[in-house]
């Protein structure tokens, strides 16, 4: 009795995900409808509406940053106020990025006005006696992020769960990312993590042979690359 209780429950929460992912209307035959459902009925994404995914639309700094920390499976942290860049405990995401920025996963040029600063408590004697690294800046959180940002979280965050890639790998792995017809359109600090992703089969360039890293990226192309990072 106890079994089929187990499997009735694990059937009707598969059917509850295959449902609530076949609500979306606008998906029919894309070529990322799989990788849609398949994180809809999982949670890491979300529809417009219910019944509305907008494939081709935008996708923020944010709303990624929290897709590709789900997949490769980094806990948010807890929001220590004043300390999370330009998010506090009233942003979403804030519990997200706190985290990212506690473990290195956002490059330094990701943020504008960037700094790291160490402030101590010290005792009546002057003595410190604990620090902490409070971080200054702007995520913009809410602007659309770019295919080469979207490549970058993605290689940092798959690398942190990971032996990290060897620089002579990283060397070789350039080559790939300067193969694209508008690779002087890729920003350098991008460079390493779009020839990783691309290696990795996370990500791929347009069909006439580009990349267009300064475009923005769709939601349809975002949750394929979060798919195949599940599924890496």
């Amino acid at each position: 009795m106890k079994k089929t209780l187990i499997l009735s429950l694990a059937a009707a929460a598969l059917f509850q995900a295959t449902a609530f992912a076949a609500q979306f209307t606008d998906i029919h035959g894309h070529w990322a409808e799989v990788s849609i459902n398949a994180l809809a009925g999982r949670g890491i994404v979300n529809g417009i509406t219910e019944t509305e995914f907008q494939p081709e639309g935008n996708v923020t700094r944010a709303q990624y940053l929290k897709m590709i920390m789900e997949a490769t499976g980094i806990e948010p942290g807890t929001v220590r106020e004043g300390e999370c860049l330009d998010a506090d405990g009233r942003d979403w995401y804030a519990p997200y990025l706190q985290a990212a920025l506690d473990i290195g996963i956002i490059p330094e040029n990701m943020i504008t006005g960037y700094r790291a600063d160490v402030e101590y408590e010290v005792d009546d004697n002057g003595t410190a006696t604990s620090s902490k690294v409070v971080y200054r800046g702007a995520f913009n959180g809410d602007l659309p992020i770019t295919r080469e940002e979207m490549a970058v979280l993605t290689q940092f965050c798959y690398q942190y769960t990971r032996t990290v890639v060897t620089d002579s790998r990283k060397e070789v792995d350039l080559a790939i990312a300067e193969g694209f017809t508008d690779s002087d359109s890729i920003s350098d600090w991008a460079k390493a993590s779009v020839s990783q992703a691309v290696s990795n089969r996370f990500i791929e360039g347009m069909d006439d042979g580009s990349f267009k890293p300064k475009e923005n990226a769709t939601r349809a192309q975002a949750a394929m690359i979060v798919h195949r990072v599940l599924n890496s």
